[in-house]
């Protein structure tokens, strides 16, 4: 069952943690997709240095995406010499949007589309934010299922092909109306990302509200030093069905979307004022967790360290 399935338990014989790719099955994976080797070096090395990316690549299917996109990105230099650019999990889900907002684009078959990126996103600015307004309304709620009238009331029936929805079976309901999900819980993050960028009434307050959920779930403090009574506390791994990764992700897309490499594109959605005051709350935020996790910090009492 996915994220947000509730299932009676007396039906359940067991449960199945899907691991997907090991580490070696995706440097194998890696090696058959990436022929060139500069390629493949360097889509290695963007994987070790982005542990987020590197996640989502366990799912087979999300590998493929992320190389397709990779392989996008590499391709649009022309020189022979790959550049030395950084693709952060929010470059793919721009490209991953973009694609599917081309969808729209009536299009010879024969003639590729001409849009610049810039250009797609502006156009279809409503779109988006329909979307982003799903996406937020569910995940403040944890819910990762949505009737379909409720879908309705913000994007178009045909806006519902455009493949970031899916139907889904309604078991609970005896209604023929479908169900619809996002096409995976990390787009669902996304888009709520984006909302919290584009709605210009978010404040303080709701722009940091994920960043306190994970902030409230994640109890555990990690130390460097090896205290029994601490290993004592910390006796039962995490429960691999309880987690706050959707929270994790849609801060990730968050500090994305408002970043100052992302302006150039954003600005033509939100207005610049808002992204700069946006942008001012989180990097205010981020300075006052520095300063609490530093003073948290265990100090070793040494006589040849003044402290």
């Amino acid at each position: 069952a996915r994220t947000g399935t509730e299932i009676d338990k007396n039906i359940i014989r067991k449960k199945v943690y899907l691991r997907g790719f090991s580490t070696t099955n995706l440097k194998d994976y890696t090696r058959m997709f990436f022929k060139d080797e500069a390629c493949r070096t360097l889509a290695l090395n963007q994987l070790e240095a982005n542990p987020n990316l590197c996640s989502l690549c366990s799912v087979p299917l999300f590998c493929w995406i992320i190389f397709k996109c990779f392989d996008h990105f590499y391709s649009t230099f022309d020189s022979h010499e790959l550049p030395d650019i950084t693709v952060t999990l929010t470059d793919i889900f721009l490209l991953m949007t973009e694609v599917h907002l081309n969808r729209t684009q009536k299009t010879n078959l024969l003639k590729k589309n001409t849009r610049s990126q810039v250009e797609t996103f502006r156009t279809s600015k409503n779109i988006l934010f329909s979307l982003s307004k799903i996406a937020h309304r569910g995940m403040q709620k944890s819910l990762f299922f949505f009737d379909q009238d409720e879908v309705l009331i913000d994007l178009s029936e045909q806006n519902l092909h455009l493949g970031f929805l899916r139907a889904v079976p309604d078991y609970g309901s005896c209604s023929n109306q479908s169900s619809y999900e996002f096409l995976h819980l990390t787009l669902q993050s996304f888009f709520t990302a984006l909302f919290l960028a584009m709605e210009e009434k978010v404040g303080a307050k709701e722009l940091l509200h994920f960043f306190a959920e994970c902030s409230t779930l994640d109890t555990s403090q990690s130390s460097c030093f090896p205290i029994t009574w601490l290993k004592n506390r910390r006796s039962t791994g995490p429960d691999p069905f309880r987690n706050c990764e959707h929270f994790h992700f849609t801060n990730l897309f968050l500090c994305g979307l408002l970043s100052k490499a992302k302006h150039k594109l954003m600005r033509h959605l939100i207005p610049s004022a808002s992204i700069k005051k946006k942008r001012k709350v989180l990097l205010a935020y981020f300075s006052e967790s520095m300063k609490s996790h530093l003073k948290s910090l265990i100090r070793a009492r040494l006589k040849e360290y003044k402290q």
